[in-house]
């Protein structure tokens, strides 16, 4: 066979076996260059072929010594070339494959010819399929070679959009559009993925549809983040989906790590970068409460030492601002204390006949005391220690 229904029988033999085991093929570039190379190959004993023409160097010696359609055509050639080309392992395993698959595909092609080929060299039989000659192809005739070029290419076009969906299992996955299968999409992901989602609100049952970027998943319900908010969608979620379906982009999931040790609420919240999700578990160094408000299901849940984010924007983390429990009692307490001595040393200050300004001294020294104790109190802050995972995000969202 000529060198273009080689290379396309080659791509499409790659192309599908990498498709049986989920293996990227239409975005690996150099993989598809090793298929290419591995197609053409064995034709290098013929200083008249293409690859031949490109490396006279080894082509004429070849045919010389063997000549065409003999020890290049065999298995045992194939195991030679195996061996040869196992430094490509350490480059990139999907290299490795795809010359040996281009390889094979270029001998199980010439079996289909007229003349067949050794495959077992230097054991003389030839092989060929199908055994009758008359259904065999003639090299580079239109209505024989012509049709099966045709025929390779066409299905080439429909195994290349499989590749691109990540394989036959997965496109089948996507098909059942169920969350469970988009669930092992997502597992088997390694970049940024959405979710193309169709359903209902679980307490309005309107319609809703649309594409959001995937957060987390559980095999039942996925965290999205949909029209500015962080929200479920699954079973027993916000939105119960009817089809989902987990898309792919080549964009790499960036995370980045606060490690906490004693800082206080405002002063961490400075260093979470905008844009940004924010999940972890905190301690507090003693009792605290908030002013705020959480609804149930936020982002932000606390309990009185503790308080735990999942996915938390950096505006809902500013709102949570926590004081040490009991201390506005305490404070209005004193405050009580600092206006009732304030007002007794002025009562002094008036009295008649005067008081003794030791007394007076005495007096002013207590709501200074107590001026102070209130001001310590109010100095003091909660601070927390843990870790924070922080999901960074496209400027696009």
């Amino acid at each position: 066979m000529t060198a273009p229904t080689h290379i396309a029988f080659g791509l499409l033999t790659v192309a599908s076996s990498f498709s049986l085991f989920s293996m990227s093929f239409h975005r690996n570039i150099p993989a598809v260059a090793c298929a290419i190379i591995g197609s053409l190959l064995p034709d290098v004993d013929s200083p008249n072929s293409y690859i031949g023409r490109i490396m006279p160097f080894a082509s004429i010696p070849i045919e010389r010594r063997w000549g065409h359609r003999t020890v290049t055509h065999s298995l045992l050639c194939m195991i030679a070339l195996s061996v040869v080309t196992l430094p490509l392992l350490a480059y990139q395993s999907a290299c490795y494959a795809a010359v040996l698959l281009g390889y094979m595909s270029h001998l199980i092609a010439d079996c289909t010819t007229k003349s067949g080929v050794p495959l077992f060299y230097p054991y003389p039989a030839v092989c060929v399929f199908p055994n009758s000659a008359r259904y065999r192809v003639k090299t580079g005739s239109l209505g024989g070679e012509g049709v099966v070029f045709g025929v390779v290419v066409m299905l080439l076009l429909i195994f290349m959009p499989i590749s691109s969906m990540g394989g036959i299992w997965r496109s089948f996955r996507y098909l059942m559009a169920t969350p469970s299968a988009a669930y092992s999409d997502y597992r088997s992901a390694n970049m940024e993925t959405y979710l193309n989602f169709e359903g209902q609100w679980r307490h309005t049952r309107e319609k809703v549809s649309g594409k959001a970027l995937i957060l987390d998943a559980r095999p039942a319900w996925f965290w999205i983040f949909f029209n500015g908010r962080v929200l479920t969608c699954g079973e027993h979620g916000a939105i119960l989906p009817d089809k989902v379906r987990v898309e792919e982009t080549d964009r790499p999931v960036r995370i980045q790590t606060i490690q906490l040790r004693g800082e206080t609420c405002q002063k961490f919240i400075e260093r979470i970068p905008e844009n940004s999700f924010v999940s972890g578990l905190l301690e507090a160094n003693a009792s605290f409460e908030v002013e705020e408000e959480y609804p149930q299901g936020s982002a932000v849940s606390f309990t009185t030492r503790e308080i735990e984010f999942r996915f938390a924007r950096k505006e809902e983390i500013s709102r949570f601002q926590p004081s040490l429990r009991g201390l506005s009692e305490r404070v209005k307490d004193l405050s009580r204390e600092e206006r009732g001595l304030y007002n007794k040393l002025e009562d002094l200050k008036m009295a008649y006949p005067p008081v003794h300004y030791l007394k007076l001294r005495q007096v002013e020294r207590e709501l200074a005391d107590k001026q102070e104790e209130i001001e310590a109190l109010k100095r003091k802050k909660v601070r927390f220690r843990g870790m924070l995972r922080i999901r960074l995000i496209g400027e696009q969202l």
